[in-house]
């Protein structure tokens, strides 16, 4: 049974008749993979790697903002909070 490390965590998955495997939900949520994704398969020496692709995001410029294309993940929900608060503070005249 192929064993896993993850964030220290230690898990097992096993494989079945047709040798497929299946990732626990919260490793696919965490790195955001969905039904239809591609991994790459790397043979090491001491085992087998999958690796998640790069996902692509892009920020394109539209009427002057930045416009992210990507999924929102809690680290830019939080960065447009700041990015915002920012500016309300510049506009409003409260910066020192």
């Amino acid at each position: 049974m192929p064993f896993g490390n993850i964030n220290g965590m230690k898990m097992s998955i096993s494989i079945d008749r047709a040798g497929r495997i299946v990732l626990p939900q919260h490793v696919r949520r965490q790195f955001h993979l969905l039904a239809g994704d591609r991994l790459r398969l790397e043979i090491r020496p001491d085992g087998v790697f999958l690796r998640s692709p790069a996902k692509r995001v892009d920020l394109v410029e539209e009427h002057g903002l930045l416009v992210h294309g990507g999924e929102p993940t809690e680290d830019l929900a939080r960065a447009v909070e700041l990015a915002r608060a920012e500016r309300d503070a510049a506009v409003l005249g409260l910066r020192s």
